[in-house]
């Protein structure tokens, strides 16, 4: 973006927390750029915007707080949507007008017909339904002030968020990052301008470009949505062509993601305009009852070819209560891996069950199924089988031996949810399957855990302690206390789960691009979830030494704690967020090959 356009500009931008607003952040900022949020700018409260404004004195003000998704909230709470894109526009022009500030307001395409397409500027009006009709109201007050210009906005995310798309419903999208390139050169201009790309197609052929797996549906029987909604751009490519800029082309999108971020975190979470509008869905119509909890506990049950599925508030309730009802543990014995959570080697050791530690294979930190043949006995009852690394290895065979053996073989994801071998997916070997979503894991909601079996009588006693109905046995752990995770909870981890597929392809990207970087340097890089180096003849100040050298390149590794304590290997775990473009993995690599002096 050309920031010498916006330079002698002071722009003022409301709804700072908008999903626009934080796109925008990452390349429309200075001194001279003002975000605000509703504490520092209420647009419902006249004395709020007079305070804003005098304190600042902008010359600009671009207006992007609103009400916008889920489009159903507009139909079902028409206060809000007046409130927020009708009253509040008008409260905002109204002080523009009276201070003479150039004011930039974003409305939609979807106040057009949507019958024909190819609307242009001065096309007749009408919205589809009550979110295009309440930003019509908003335009209608800033059309009253001549100092302002309207963006009509034909936009969307990159890439394509959701799972199903229109194969008869027409439109011409374009990114939200393109629109961000283009904005600085539309600051000066005035009335009303269409924003789209330079090509029509079915919202189907659109999602299948960044989106393969997208499922084809019909718009017929989709109340108030456009079959064409593409807009005329002429007016916009003449504006850019005499600014010479040409910048519609969907190709721009290539050229920003190559641009570095300055600050590569170790382990952030991806989270989606999906999960927004699921979770924000939840909050406005589903504080009294477990809607997503039950969509959740159904889909990722059938997804893993179990009956049942619980959900729980965290991974470590998730075991304790696993293992507190599995009585038979208590007088026997259990062969669990040596790079399983930690929270495992707690948990057995607080309810006094005895462990076998498993072997890995030094080659690919596998369990060493030879290992495990001779370590069980008659007093094995369960193999627990969770890898650090997310690998699924040998657990056909393991599966197979505990059929035979008639031992109960249970399986942790966390770390390859999604994970398939032999086109056998994990989670679907196990007797009982878990999962964490805690911080880190490849889906997440803050905290919890999941527990999935066919077996009716488990599933039936981990629901009662769940729940805080259990009057049996298990009484003197749990009393009545209640374990049921929250609506809220669920609709954050449904979001995420409906995610699924393409963040597991991210990872493999990632992890792709490590072994490329490392290969021939005798680094060895493991992971589906946690991207993990293995630096051998690394002492703990040498680690040390490393994670401090990086972090001064704004680089946050941290040293591989589990593996450390169950398998004495020099173990860091690398940045992986979900964001992290392949220019970044090459700069950190770069970083760790200079610091270990490797010239490859």
């Amino acid at each position: 973006m050309d920031n010498s356009l916006i330079k002698d500009k002071k722009i003022l931008i409301t709804g700072s927390n908008s999903r626009f607003a934080k796109a925008l952040k990452n390349t429309f900022y200075g001194k001279n750029i003002i975000y605000t949020n509703r504490k520092e700018l209420d647009i419902l409260d006249l004395r709020s915007i007079d305070k804003c404004l005098d304190k600042n004195k902008p010359t600009h003000l671009i207006h992007l707080a609103s009400l916008s998704r889920p489009m159903i909230v507009h139909e079902k709470d028409i206060s809000s949507s007046i409130d927020a894109n009708i009253i509040g526009t008008a409260n905002i022009v109204k002080k523009c007008a009276e201070r003479d500030i150039k004011l930039i307001f974003f409305s939609t395409n979807y106040i057009y017909p949507g019958t024909r397409g190819d609307y242009k500027e001065e096309d007749a009006l009408k919205p589809i339904n009550n979110y295009a009709w309440s930003k019509l109201g908003g335009e209608s007050s800033v059309k009253l002030y001549k100092k302002s210009l309207v963006l009509r906005l034909c936009m969307t995310e990159y890439p394509f968020i959701h799972d199903k798309a229109f194969t008869d419903a027409k439109i011409n999208f374009i990114y939200r990052e393109e629109v961000i390139k283009m904005l600085p050169y539309l600051l000066d201009e005035y009335g009303i301008i269409n924003i789209g790309s330079d090509i029509t197609e079915s919202v189907f052929e659109f999602a299948k470009r960044t989106k393969k797996d997208v499922k084809p549906i019909s718009v017929k029987n989709i109340k108030d949505f456009p079959i064409n909604s593409s807009v005329n751009i002429k007016k916009l490519t003449d504006i850019l062509k005499r600014k010479d800029q040409s910048v519609t082309n969907r190709k721009n999108i290539e050229v920003l993601s190559k641009k570095i971020s300055k600050t590569v975190l170790s382990n952030n979470i991806s989270v989606s305009q999906l999960e927004r509008e699921i979770v924000d869905d939840m909050m406005r119509f589903g504080w009294d009852n477990f809607g997503y909890l039950d969509k959740f506990e159904s889909e990722f049950a059938k997804f893993h070819k179990k009956k049942y599925c619980l959900l729980l508030p965290s991974f470590k309730i998730t075991i304790f209560i696993l293992l507190s009802i599995l009585n038979f543990l208590k007088k026997n014995r259990v062969a669990i891996s040596s790079l399983s959570n930690k929270f495992f080697f707690e948990t057995l050791s607080e309810l006094k069950i005895k462990k076998d530690l498993l072997k890995i294979n030094e080659n690919d930190y596998s369990v060493n199924f030879n290992f495990l043949k001779k370590k069980i006995n008659k007093k094995t009852k369960a193999i627990i089988f969770g890898d650090f690394f997310g690998n699924i290895l040998n657990l056909d065979k393991i599966k197979k031996l505990c059929r035979n053996k008639k031992i109960m073989l249970i399986e942790d994801v966390s770390n390859n949810l999604g994970v398939k071998d032999n086109n056998v997916k994990s989670g679907t070997y196990g007797d009982i399957t878990i999962c964490d979503f805690s911080l880190g894991k490849t889906i997440t909601c803050g905290e919890g855990g999941a527990l999935l079996t066919n077996n009716k009588k488990i599933f039936s006693k981990a629901k009662e302690i769940r729940d805080g109905k259990d009057l049996l046995s298990t009484t003197k752990n749990f009393g009545s206390l209640c374990f049921r995770p929250t609506n809220l909870q669920a609709a954050m981890i449904f979001g995420q789960y409906k995610r699924l597929n393409d963040l597991v392809l991210n990872k493999k990207r990632i992890l792709e691009r490590y072994k490329k970087n490392f290969l021939n340097t005798g680094i060895n890089i493991k992971g589906s979830n946690l991207i993990v180096i293995e630096i051998k003849k690394m002492n703990k100040s040498k680690i040390n030494s490393l994670i401090n050298n990086l972090k001064k390149s704004n680089i946050y590794v941290e040293e591989a704690t589990e593996t450390k304590k169950y398998s004495k290997k020099n173990f860091i775990i690398t940045p992986s967020n979900f964001n992290l473009k392949n220019e970044q993995i090459d700069y950190i690599s770069q970083k760790i090959k200079l610091f270990l002096k490797i010239k490859k």
